[in-house]
Formats: structure tokens, sequence, C-alpha cells
């Protein structure tokens, strides 16, 4: 009679520079040093069961049991770690699993190291053949440990193609309708970037600016289309961009979010077309130029 195979891990390693880690200490200063605790515990509860668990209602109850912290702040707490990419983002929305890349290549690498086999496949984040702890998830990570890598054999039709590099916590992953969402991830990136060089100050993303950020995507592409233009990522991106830096004053610049911006999106491009935030800038006849039209 055979061993019953074992899927959860036994222990998982602590790197001595936890703390220093940038997401770990966005989830400190946001949510405070008892975050940890919370997000410790979520890290021991999946590992247990593998390399993922699955979201369910009754787990803010269950950690605050187990931690004595109000069941409210255990979901902020869990928002938090999917905003700072501790948790990956993408698949928490999509499929209501909590997990990350670097928590799939800890697993698979203590597995090998344990000599015994493991299937990473359903939400599988980790692309590479070699193992190499330096994910969205990094601040519990054996990269320093005296453990060497070990290489992964794996079936070839489990192994998706190497995604882009620099998509923090937004893997690289085919939905189930079979589209990337690579346009969605991007351009989040780009929102994030230039409010942190406009305000001085991270912006806080939500599931709801998520569907907004996909609604002014559509729109940003039903204007190009109509005007026979380029649809295609560098030239959404770059429309995105000059959109969110024709927002100087006013009411939206006062209250700049995704879902502002969507829900005002036929305001700001009338007011783009009209010049209202470059009167300096002469286009030859005397008249403001503003940001083109043939932008948005």
């Amino acid at each position: 009679m055979g061993r019953n195979k074992k899927i959860g891990l036994d222990y998982f390693p602590f790197d001595i520079d936890f703390f220093q880690d940038l997401k770990v200490r966005k989830l400190i200063k946001y949510q405070g040093g008892k975050a940890i605790t919370v997000y410790a515990l979520l890290l021991c509860n999946i590992y247990k069961q593998g390399y993922y668990m699955m979201w369910d209602e009754e787990l803010p109850f269950i950690v605050s049991e187990q931690t004595g912290f109000e069941e409210a702040y255990i979901r902020e707490v869990i928002k938090c770690c999917l905003v700072v990419g501790l948790f990956s983002k993408y698949l928490y929305e999509s499929d209501k699993v909590l997990t990350s890349k670097g928590i799939q290549e800890r697993y698979q690498k203590i597995s090998d190291l344990c000599r015994r086999n493991s299937d990473i496949s359903e939400y599988m984040l980790i692309s590479s053949e070699e193992i190499d702890v330096s994910s969205e998830e990094k601040p519990i990570n054996s990269a320093k440990s005296t453990q060497s890598k070990v290489k992964v054999k794996r079936k070839k039709n489990n192994i998706p193609p190497t995604p882009p590099k620099g998509g923090g916590d937004k893997p690289k992953r085919v939905s189930k309708k079979g589209k990337p969402a690579i346009l969605n991830s991007s351009a989040r990136s780009v929102f994030e970037d230039y409010y942190l060089n406009t305000f001085g100050s991270s912006y806080y993303w939500t599931a709801k600016d998520a569907g907004s950020m996909a609604d002014l995507l559509k729109k940003i592409s039903y204007s190009r289309t109509q005007k026979e233009m380029s649809v295609d990522d560098d030239s959404m991106l770059y429309a995105l961009k000059m959109l969110l830096s024709s927002v100087k004053e006013g009411w939206i610049f006062e209250n700049f979010s995704v879902t502002n911006i969507n829900s005002k999106y036929n305001e700001i491009v009338a007011k783009a077309k009209n010049g209202n935030h470059n009167s300096g800038n002469k286009d030859g006849t005397g008249k403001p130029a503003g940001i083109k039209s043939h932008t948005f």
C-alpha cells in the first residue's frame, strides 16, 4: 500500500531582511505592525494547503479568532496585501485565490529539496525552469540561504510563455477567455506612476478602480478607432498618459482618481481639445493648441 501524497509544507524559510522589504514596510505603514501577524498566519495557512488558498467569507472570522483582531481589520490587511503586492491582486479578483509568484516558487523549491513530487498547474504564476526566488512576494525568500538553487523539471505543456518584465503583482497570465490582461496591468502602472510623480504619494488601488480603468481604456480605444488610429498597447498607453497630463486644475484634479477620470472622460477630452490647459501654446493660428485631438 503506497503512502498518501503530501500536499502542504512543514516549514518555509524566513529571510532576515524581512522587515527591509518595501512591500512589508508599506503594509506596516498602512496597517500597523500587527498586520504582520495576519500576513504570517495567512502564509502558514497557504503553505499548509500547498501554494494557494481560496478566499472564503469565513476567513476573516477564522483569522480574527486566531489573532484576536477585529474582522474588519483582517479584511483591510488582506486588501492592503493585495494592493502592495504581497499577494497577486489579479488572481484574487479573477478567481478569489490568495497566492503569489514567490509563494509558488518557494513551494516548488522546498518540494524539490524534500524529493517529492509537486504539481503547480492551477493558478500558475511561475514560468522559468530554474527557480529564483526574487518575485512579487520577496519578503520571505530564501535567496540568501545556504540552499542551492534547484532546477525544476516540468511537463512542457504546463509551462506558459515567459512573461515580459516589470509586472509587480500583476501576472501576465492568460485569462479563461483566452485574452491576456497585460494592457490593463500596464495601464494601472502608468496611472500609479503618474499619480506618484504628480502628488508625491502612492495611489491606493481598489477593485472599483480596476473596473473603471477597463472602461476608460474602452473609451480611449473607441475614440481612436473612430479616427482610424492605432489601438495597439503602446499607442493606448501613450494616449492614457496624455489624457492624465491634460488634467491640471479644477474638481477632477483635486479629486484625481481612476473612477472620476473615467466618469468625466468626455469633459476632459472636450477641455483638452479647446486648449483650456495650454493657453500659452500657440499652434500658428494664434489660438491655443491644447492637447491635439489626434492623441485621444
